[in-house]
C-alpha cells in the first residue's frame, strides 16, 4: 500500500473533511453529520462530555504515566487533579457516577496494570499518532492515536464502568463484569492499529475496580490475524458507505441530511448523544430537515 497515491477525494474536500477515524465510523450517522459537518470546530470542542468519557480519559493518563514515565499512582494522580476539579457534570446522576469513578480509580488502574504485566516486559510509549491510507478502497485516510506502543506489542485500554440507577433511597451503583469476548467496536480499532503496526502483537485490557481481563491473539480468536483482517474490511466498508453519501450530496449539506436518517426521539428524550447540547445546535440540526 505504500505505493498507492495519497490523494484526498473531492467529496471530502467539499465538506471540509481531512481524514476519518474508527470512532467516526462507530457513531450514528446523524451524530456524525452534526459533529463533523454541521457545527464548527470550536463548537465541537465545547460539546458536553460525560462521566464515563472523562473518567476514562483520566484513567488512561494515569496508566500511561505509570507505564511510560515510571511514576507511582500517587504522582500520576496529581497530574490529573485539574481534570477532576474542572469537570462539569451534565446532571446530578452524572456527578454521582463521576465521583464514584474517581473514588475507585486506584483499584481500576491497578487491574489494568496487572493485565499489562502479562505482556512481555518492555518500554512503552503513549498516544503515538499514526495515519493509514487505503487508496484502492477509500479516498481519505485514517488518523489514529494508539494508547500503548511497545517494542513488540501494542494495546488499547478499555474501562468497564458500572450503571447508576435511581431508587427510592437515592442512587444505586451496579458494577459490571468485564466482557468474555472483546466488543465489536474494539475489534475494529485493533484491526486498524494492526495495519499501522504490522510487526507488533495486539492486546486489549479491560478492567473495572473489581474485575479484569486481557485479550491477546493467544487467548482470543478475534485478535488473530485472519479475523482482524475481517474486522478491518468491515471498517473500510463503513467508511465506503459514508463516502458514497458524501459523493451523492456533492457538497450540499441539506442533500447529505436527507441521506442520513435522523433520530428525533433521542432529542426529545434528551438521550445520550443530545444530553447537554446547546439549543442553538439542536435548532441548526432541525433546520437541516426543515423541522
Amino acid at each position: 500500500m505504500t505505493n498507492q497515491p495519497k490523494i484526498l477525494g473531492d467529496c471530502y474536500k467539499k465538506f471540509g473533511l481531512a481524514h476519518t477515524s474508527k470512532s467516526q465510523n462507530t457513531i450514528p450517522d446523524d451524530i456524525r453529520l452534526r459533529n463533523y459537518i454541521l457545527i464548527t470546530k470550536k463548537q465541537k470542542a465545547n460539546l458536553p462530555t460525560n462521566c464515563s468519557f472523562t473518567g476514562g480519559t483520566i484513567s488512561h493518563e494515569v496508566i500511561q504515566s505509570v507505564k511510560c514515565s515510571n511514576k507511582s499512582f500517587g504522582d500520576a494522580f496529581k497530574l490529573v487533579k485539574d481534570k477532576i476539579t474542572n469537570y462539569e457534570p451534565v446532571d446530578e446522576k452524572d456527578k454521582i457516577k463521576f465521583n464514584y469513578i474517581i473514588e475507585n480509580l486506584e483499584p481500576l488502574v491497578q487491574n489494568h496494570l496487572d493485565n499489562i504485566k502479562e505482556i512481555p516486559n518492555q518500554e512503552w510509549k503513549a498516544e503515538l499518532e499514526y495515519t493509514h491510507w487505503d487508496s484502492e478502497k477509500i479516498k481519505t485516510y485514517f488518523l489514529a492515536y494508539v494508547d500503548l506502543v511497545g517494542e513488540t506489542h501494542f494495546g488499547d485500554i478499555k474501562n468497564v464502568f458500572g450503571t447508576l440507577t435511581k431508587t427510592k433511597k437515592g442512587y444505586s451503583y451496579s458494577k459490571r463484569k468485564c466482557p468474555q469476548v472483546p466488543f465489536h467496536s474494539d475489534c475494529l480499532q485493533i484491526a486498524l492499529y494492526q495495519k499501522l503496526l504490522p510487526k507488533h502483537k495486539p492486546f486489549l485490557t479491560y478492567a473495572s475496580d473489581s474485575d479484569r481481563v486481557i485479550f491477546t491473539p493467544e487467548n482470543c480468536v478475534e485478535l488473530r490475524p485472519e479475523n482482524l483482517q475481517y474486522y478491518y474490511d468491515e471498517l473500510i466498508l463503513y467508511q465506503r458507505c459514508w463516502e458514497k453519501k458524501l459523493e451523492l450530496a456533492d457538497g450540499d449539506i441539506k442533500t447529505l441530511a436527507l441521506l442520513v436518517k435522523p433520530d428525533f426521539s433521542e432529542i426529545r428524550k434528551n438521550g445520550f448523544w443530545w444530553k447537554g447540547i446547546d439549543p442553538e445546535i439542536i435548532k441548526s440540526f432541525r433546520d437541516l430537515y426543515e423541522l
